[in-house]
């Protein structure tokens, strides 16, 4: 098949290399670069859904994105010898609240026995022994063994490479709009005209939303800023990642900590603020007092794809033949995209999703 992918994020490249491996003839449509936004200025964190904490499909599917993200640590190496900084990197979730902390206890004591890997509840003394440097306002935390970080940059970068060197092609344009004729796809307009493709996968995070409402398909993803802020910070590196509230801090393969992060509703303006700046530092500092003597490095902002429920939209029966969208991935967006773009891969061509992806069609927004 001939197939016209816009968006060149994760998601987007993602599918693209699945389609390659399949034999598929792949034109990709980013009017930017790759990983220009939210793909290129993630955290790129992979944790596990902690048993009951989010819906079973979700977490489900996030298991076998996880999966996914393994494997493609050796097969994008061997096709490309590119390195995604991929590494096992435990974490813990912190809590300074008695209530909060109750929740997650009872969470974790609930699903228990569902753990296929090295989960725990820690009190202050022995998170402590992880990093001494943790507040003392810290009353406990859940770790997370099973969890990882890569640079999704260098992910969403190899993705394409890969199908690129199968065939793939990408076009440095926008497009202004999908294409059909009657009740079927026959490609993208583009400032040269039309290409014309057997389908179209519209992965272009929080900008698929304009071009779909034009053909009368109401999408619900709506842009979410995200700030992160980079220190150089003393040493040593924190060796787990710790997370709290929508919060968090990291010691990243380029040697900076890492700390953010915002949510902001606040359109498709992708500006950082010295606001989001001053909040996430304060944040970070409450947490690991040592911050404070950090030197400030860097400051990005990115546009996530959020839907209603914060859960993606993974669906190729949205009235047009053809048509397959593939978005709103929202912050979890890196440690879905493997996921989402085999099961976009597989829907282009009509067959049944390797992953469950029942529950991410838009009927449920209906």
């Amino acid at each position: 098949m001939k197939v016209a992918i816009i968006g060149g994020g994760v998601a987007g490249c993602a599918t693209a290399y699945y389609l390659l491996k399949n034999g598929h003839e792949v034109t990709l449509f980013e009017r930017d670069s790759l990983a220009s936004h939210a793909s290129g200025f993630a955290l790129g964190g992979i944790n596990p859904v902690i048993p009951g904490a989010r819906e079973p499909e979700y977490k489900a599917f996030s298991d076998y994105s996880i999966d996914l993200h393994t494997r493609l640590v050796q097969e994008l190496a061997g096709a490309v010898g590119g390195d995604i900084n991929f590494v096992r990197k435990p974490s813990v979730k912190l809590v300074r609240d008695e209530v909060e902390a109750a929740e997650l206890r009872l969470v974790y004591e609930a699903h228990a026995a569902e753990f296929g890997y090295d989960m725990r509840w820690l009190g202050l003394g022995e998170l402590g022994h992880i990093d001494a440097r943790i507040s003392t306002d810290v009353i406990g935390g859940l770790y997370i063994g099973e969890a990882f970080e890569l640079d999704p940059y260098k992910l969403t970068l190899s993705l394409w490479q890969a199908a690129e060197s199968r065939g793939a092609q990408m076009v440095n344009q926008e497009v202004s709009e999908i294409s059909v004729t009657g009740n079927r796809v026959t490609g993208v307009v583009i400032k040269d005209g039309v290409f014309e493709a057997d389908a179209v996968v519209a992965a272009a995070g929080p900008w698929s939303g304009g071009l779909l409402n034009a053909l009368g398909i109401d999408v619900p993803v709506s842009p979410l800023r995200g700030q992160i802020i980079r220190l150089d910070a003393p040493s040593p590196p924190m060796k787990l990642s710790l997370s709290w509230d929508h919060d968090y801090a990291t010691t990243k393969s380029d040697g900076l900590t890492w700390v953010g992060t915002t949510e902001e509703e606040v359109g498709f303006d992708d500006r950082t603020t010295d606001e989001g700046r001053d909040r996430i530092i304060a944040s970070a500092v409450s947490i690991l007092p040592y911050l404070e003597d950090a030197e400030f490095v860097q400051q990005t902002a990115c546009l996530r794809p959020m839907t209603p429920d914060k859960m993606p939209i993974i669906d190729g029966s949205v009235g047009i033949e053809g048509l397959v969208v593939a978005t709103g991935g929202g912050r979890q967006g890196i440690a879905l995209g493997p996921a989402m773009g085999i099961a976009a891969a597989a829907l282009v061509v009509g067959e049944d999703s390797p992953v469950d992806v029942s529950g991410f069609s838009m009927t449920r927004f209906a």
